[in-house]
C-alpha cells in the first residue's frame, strides 16, 4: 500500500465585524465560496433570491441552447409561410423543448437539431427534478419563530446577581423537549497569541418539556460563573458576547427546530430588571402582557435582595446561594 495522502483545504482569510452587536465572520475576496456548496446556498438564501436564481438559471440554459440552434436555423421546420426562422424563434423553440410543451408547430428536421433537442430534453428533466426538490426542501423545513428579548439584565434573584433574558414562542405551538444553551465568548491573549474562547454558562433551567409561551432564562453569577467580577469595560475590551442556542421538536411537523442569538456588552442592563408581564384581570383571570417583553425598570433600592424582582410565566427552582455584589 502506498503512503496515505492528506487532502488539505485552502485556508481562507476572514474579517471579524460587528453587526448589530454580534461578531460575524466575513470572508475576504471569497464571493465564489457560495457556489462550492450550491445546495446549502439555495436553501439559505431568502425566497426572492431563490426564485431569482431559478429564473436566471432557466434563462441562461435556454440562451445556451438557442446558440446551438442558431448554428442550423434551417434544421427547424414548421415556420409559417416557409420563412427562415430567427434567433428569437430558436429561443422560443428551446423554451418549448426544455419544458416538454410540444405545441407541434416548430419541429426538428436536421440531424444537428435533433441531437440538440435530445440533449436539451435530458437537461430539461434534470432542471425540473432539481428545482422541484429544492422547492420541496425549502417548504418542508421547520423553523422556530422565537423572539428573544433585545437586552439582557443583571438583576438580583434569590439574593444573587443573575443574568436574565426572555424567550417567547411567537407561533405559540408547542415545542417539545426545548433546550437552551448559553456560552460566553471573549477574546483572550496567551503567549502573545490571540484566541476566541467559548465558556459554557450553566443555566438555572436549560430545558422545558413543552415550550409554548415564554421562557425566562437565567444564569447565576457566582464565584463559578465566567462573568464573575467582570465589569462592562472589561467585557467591551474583550469583545464579549453571550451566545444563545435553542433546539426543540415541532410537535406538528415532528421535525427539529433551531434558533440562535447573541448579546454583546452593550446589550447588558446592569442595575435594571425586566418589567413584570403577569397582569391580574380578575379573581380567576391572569394574562401575559407581551408589550412589556423588552421593557426594563431600574432596580428598587428598597427591594430585599432575597426577593425576585418580577413575576414570571415559568417557575424558578429555589436554590439560594450566598449573596455577591455584581461589580
Amino acid at each position: 500500500m502506498g503512503p496515505s495522502v492528506e487532502r488539505r483545504q485552502r485556508i481562507r482569510s476572514v474579517r471579524l465585524s460587528r453587526r448589530g452587536g454580534v461578531l460575524d465572520a466575513e470572508e475576504l475576496k471569497g464571493w465564489h465560496r457560495h457556489w462550492r456548496e450550491p445546495y446549502r446556498f439555495m436553501l439559505a438564501i431568502p425566497w426572492p433570491g431563490f426564485l431569482l436564481s431559478i429564473a436566471a438559471s432557466y434563462l441562461l440554459l435556454n440562451l445556451a441552447f438557442t446558440l446551438l440552434y442558431a448554428l442550423d436555423l434551417d434544421g427547424i421546420g414548421g415556420a409559417p409561410g416557409g420563412q427562415r426562422l430567427s434567433v428569437l424563434d430558436a429561443f422560443f423553440f428551446s423554451v418549448q423543448t426544455l419544458g416538454s410543451i410540444g405545441y407541434g408547430v416548430l419541429h426538428p428536421t436536421s440531424l444537428w437539431v435533433n441531437l440538440v433537442v435530445t440533449v436539451e430534453a435530458f437537461f430539461g428533466l434534470l432542471f425540473i427534478a432539481v428545482t422541484t426538490g429544492l422547492a420541496f426542501a425549502r417548504f418542508s423545513r421547520s423553523r422556530a419563530r422565537l423572539r428573544f428579548s433585545r437586552v439582557a439584565t443583571i438583576e438580583p434573584w434569590q439574593g444573587h446577581p443573575t443574568l436574565t433574558f426572555r424567550v417567547a414562542n411567537v407561533r405559540q405551538n408547542s415545542l417539545v423537549d426545548g433546550r437552551i444553551r448559553a456560552s460566553l465568548a471573549t477574546n483572550e491573549e496567551s503567549g502573545g497569541r490571540r484566541m476566541r474562547r467559548l465558556v459554557p454558562l450553566p443555566l438555572v433551567r436549560d430545558q422545558s418539556i413543552s415550550f409554548q409561551l415564554m421562557w425566562t432564562v437565567m444564569h447565576r453569577v457566582d464565584q463559578l460563573s465566567p462573568l464573575f467580577g467582570l465589569s462592562r469595560e472589561e467585557l467591551e475590551r474583550r469583545q464579549a458576547e453571550i451566545l444563545v442556542a435553542f433546539q426543540g421538536l415541532d410537535e406538528i411537523l415532528l421535525a427539529p427546530v433551531h434558533f440562535r442569538c447573541s448579546y454583546g456588552a452593550a446589550d447588558l442592563r446592569l442595575g435594571e430588571q425586566f418589567r413584570d408581564m403577569v397582569q391580574i384581570d380578575g379573581p380567576d383571570s391572569v394574562f401575559l402582557d407581551f408589550s412589556c417583553f423588552d421593557a426594563t425598570d431600574p432596580l428598587d433600592p428598597a427591594l430585599p435582595p432575597e426577593t425576585p424582582g418580577h413575576g414570571e410565566a415559568e417557575s424558578r427552582s429555589p436554590d439560594p446561594p450566598a449573596p455577591h455584589r455584581w461589580d
